[in-house]
């Protein structure tokens, strides 16, 4: 039924229609319906496995290899066609192998993100997984929650829903008994107790979804990377124009003999393996995160997370121990009895709030007993307090617990007290602790102070350590508090923050603007002015990741580059975050800077091995094309052979273990760029003087120079990578296993062919050691050039 039908039903009819009641479903009464209705889920359109790796034949890259081979059959070169054709099929089979395995990752993580709804099953609520709701079970649902399913409010409290994600209303609608709640909207206020009626394809959001596309869009490190390769495409491109011009006019070769080599001369500079070893690099850095308690909700938030150099930081759960203790009761115009007892009534078990738990267990060790509570306002950020209205047989009163300003400015109090107030806040302050003022007054009239409460919540003994750790990373740590200044800054102070602390309702927007590089942290904040100090930050130029868990906190964790949604997050906090942390503590936010810095230098490696070897195979054809006065010094199916063995080692790349930079990550395009050059130069060289020797010294003919040639185009390309991936002297860090293993393979299929002679010129083991020998002494020659290049570029 559709929502609009299902809204019209009171009540009793839409139960009856549901074959439900208020007492939830049995486990076996689910168990039929999920078999009857699905899951709660909008299955995406995935295409046949077999129609995808079709696919991966289609392409550029591909359809120039398949064009190679054709000419090779026309020209009867049968040996190169099915050579060129198997390596074709083998590089399609490893591409699609490795993305599947990324998409299965990614597909895993999609699944961890989904929220656990709590529902009444079998008389008893439970939090289960949103694909397990099923038309008639009963939830709840409390702000911050994402609504799982189609549902009708039975019960609701102040209930207002957010349906920007449905309507493209942006201002919140309030919502009534009897009303309908949609999937995908969220509670921004209030609780409801609500039937399903509607799951998966069958709800409003699951039919909208089903008519949109999933869209896949590049991510901007590699934009930024096919740029540089464009640029080798048209150097390459003109090479080619140039070579062909020089065949048919100088020397009267015709196109058809020519056409082969100079269409894989192109491929050499097309990254044939940049989509599979960004995808996987990617993939396998998200699963990384996962066992390091960190979901990654977008994937291109690594890269921002790799360049970030501020991070705001909630004082709470992320740099103290998240266990709020009662150190002192000070009372003001009553005892420490009354206030322990007034502060209790303000408070609620069932919210599992920290400051209320604190309370509670607090009032509960000192044996003091509450009167019955009649209603009660939970805790809100944008109001800073708790309300209740109580009961005591004899007469109803209302009590107020929370922020020190904002409780204390409801209240009227003699000017001793709010002099002894102001004076014991300071002094708490002073010791680092947190102090909340509890009020009591009638119904609706004017509350009075009864007294404060202390509250402490340690820092983790760790935290200055890793704070310390992440300063020395390049990141700039703001802390964040609703604290006031003087408590902050004790806590700042001691976790080696700083101890310059703007008190958020003291700074106009104008001066936290002008303040806001030189500040240490934030004092007396609301969650809305997260979004003020984003926006800040990002003016300066940061790259700005922030933490929050509320449902204020969602702006803010939109706008940052990098939203970080902490463990007790809502789901709006963790809809809006880009990572979602299931274990508090910096050291977990450390981990996420570590991977993603790790992703950028695999990215940068690879792009570097890329122009390098571009260089030197472009430059090298076209060089000895002429000297050889139209010879081609490499066979079209020894290149393609080299180009696959290359890419190979190039998706290694993605699994290897290099080291993080110590600062965050720029993309450094001239750097990168003129460093390539260099010692693709270098390759260049190497190669013909590799070349000279051979031909000229050991007397080799044109087939055995082509043979030697490709050995060390062979062996050059693994060492380059081996080279590149250091930023210190190649040989300080082992390569991963999968990346030593590519490399050796790779070598030793080239050593094979041209000793035994397979499908090419055979050479003789003098060769082979003057490749290798060459090889060797290149690696210490460009790794030397490396040192100096990365140092005046500032690479790493």
């Amino acid at each position: 039924m559709e929502a609009e039908d299902f809204g019209k039903l009171g009540i009793r009819e839409a139960l009856s229609k549901l074959h439900a009641g208020t007492g939830g479903l049995s486990d076996r009464e689910a168990r039929e319906r999920l078999a009857r209705f699905g899951y709660n889920e909008v299955i995406r359109k995935r295409e046949n496995r077999a129609l995808l790796l079709l696919k991966k034949f289609y392409g550029p890259v591909q359809l120039l290899i398949i064009l190679v081979a054709a000419l090779s059959y026309v020209q009867g070169h049968m040996a190169d066609f099915y050579i060129v054709v198997a390596l074709l099929f083998v590089n399609v089979f490893v591409s699609f192998a490795e993305e599947y395995r990324a998409d299965r990752a990614i597909e895993a993580l999609r699944k961890r993100l989904s929220g656990r709804p709590r529902v009444l099953r079998s008389g008893s609520w439970k939090s289960l997984e949103t694909r397990e709701l099923v038309p008639g079970d009963i939830i709840r649902l409390r702000a911050g929650d994402i609504v799982p399913a189609d549902c009708k409010a039975l019960r609701c409290e102040v209930l207002e829903a957010d349906e920007s994600a449905i309507t493209g209303e942006s201002l919140p609608i309030v919502k009534e008994q009897n009303s309908i709640l949609y999937e995908g909207s969220s509670i921004k206020r209030g609780e409801a107790t609500c039937v399903v009626f509607g799951t998966g394809p069958d709800t409003t959001y699951g039919r909208i979804e089903k008519l949109v596309s999933e869209a896949k869009p590049k991510s901007h490190l590699q934009e930024i990377i096919l740029r540089i390769v464009r640029y080798l495409v048209v150097a390459d491109a003109v090479v080619i124009v140039l070579m062909l011009a020089y065949g048919m006019l100088y020397l009267h070769e015709t196109a058809l003999a020519m056409l082969p080599l100079l269409l894989v001369v192109f491929i050499a500079s097309v990254p044939v393996a940049l989509a599979p070893a960004f995808t996987v690099s990617m993939a396998l850095g998200i699963e990384r995160l996962l066992r390091k308690s960190i979901l990654v909700s977008r994937m291109d938030s690594m890269e921002d997370t790799a360049t970030m150099d501020v991070l705001c930081v909630d004082k709470t759960g992320t740099l103290t121990q998240n266990r709020i203790n009662v150190e002192e009761a000070k009372p003001l115009a009553c005892s420490e009895a009354e206030l322990l007892r007034y502060a209790a009534e303000a408070s609620r078990k069932e919210d599992n709030d920290p400051i209320d738990n604190a309370v509670l267990d607090y009032a509960a060790a000192k044996k003091v007993r509450r009167c019955r509570q009649l209603e009660f306002t939970p805790f809100d950020p944008s109001t800073k307090r708790t309300e209740a209205i109580i009961e005591d047989g004899l007469s109803r009163y209302r009590v107020v617990k929370g922020s020190v300003k904002v409780v204390s400015a409801m209240c009227s109090a003699e000017k001793a007290i709010r002099k002894e107030l102001e004076k014991t806040t300071s002094i708490f302050a002073s010791k680092g602790l947190r102090s909340i003022v509890v009020a009591k007054g009638s119904v609706s009239g004017r509350l009075k102070l009864m007294g404060i409460i202390a509250l402490y919540d340690a820092p983790r003994k760790d935290a200055a350590a890793l704070i310390g750790e992440l300063k020395g990373m390049g990141v700039a740590i703001k802390m964040l508090t609703g604290d006031n200044e003087q408590t902050a800054e004790n806590i700042a102070g001691k976790l080696g923050i700083g101890n310059h602390i703007i008190d958020v309702k003291k700074a106009s927007e104008r001066e936290i603007y002008r303040k806001i590089d030189s500040s240490d942290g934030f004092a007396d904040i609301y969650p809305e002015d997260k979004y003020l100090i984003v926006k800040a930050l990002q003016k300066e130029g940061h790259t700005t990741g922030m933490t929050g868990d509320g449902i204020n906190d969602a702006p803010a964790l939109k706008q940052a580059e990098v939203g970080i949604a902490v463990e007790s997050a809502t789901d709006i906090a963790k809809s809006s975050a880009s990572l979602v942390l299931t274990k508090n503590g910096i050291e977990v936010i450390i981990e996420a800077v570590k991977e993603s810095r790790r992703i950028f230098e695999r990215m940068t490696i690879y792009t570097m091995a890329k122009v390098s070897k571009a260089i030197q195979i472009i430059a090298f054809v076209g060089i000895l094309f002429v000297l050889l006065k139209g010879a081609f010094p490499i066979t079209p199916f020894l290149l393609i052979l080299l180009i696959f063995t290359n890419d190979i080692v190039n998706i290694s790349i993605s699994t290897d273990t290099v080291s993080y930079s110590k600062k965050p990550d720029i993309w450094n395009v001239k750097g990168i760029v003129y460093t390539s050059a260099v010692i693709g130069m270098l390759m260049l060289i190497q190669t013909l003087l590799l070349v000279g020797i051979v031909k000229w010294s050991l007397g080799a003919g044109l087939a055995e120079m082509q043979t030697a040639a490709f050995l060390f185009l062979n062996v050059s390309d693994k060492f380059t990578v081996l080279n590149i991936r250091e930023k210190r002297p190649f040989w300080k860090s082992r390569p991963s296993n999968a990346l030593i293993i590519s490399a050796v393979a790779g070598i030793l299929v080239g050593v094979i062919l041209s000793y035994y002679g397979i499908f090419i010129a055979r050479i003789g083991l003098l060769s082979i050691a003057a490749v290798f020998g060459i090889a060797v002494a290149s690696l210490f020659v460009n790794d030397a050039a490396k040192l100096l290049l990365f140092k005046h570029f500032e690479i790493g």
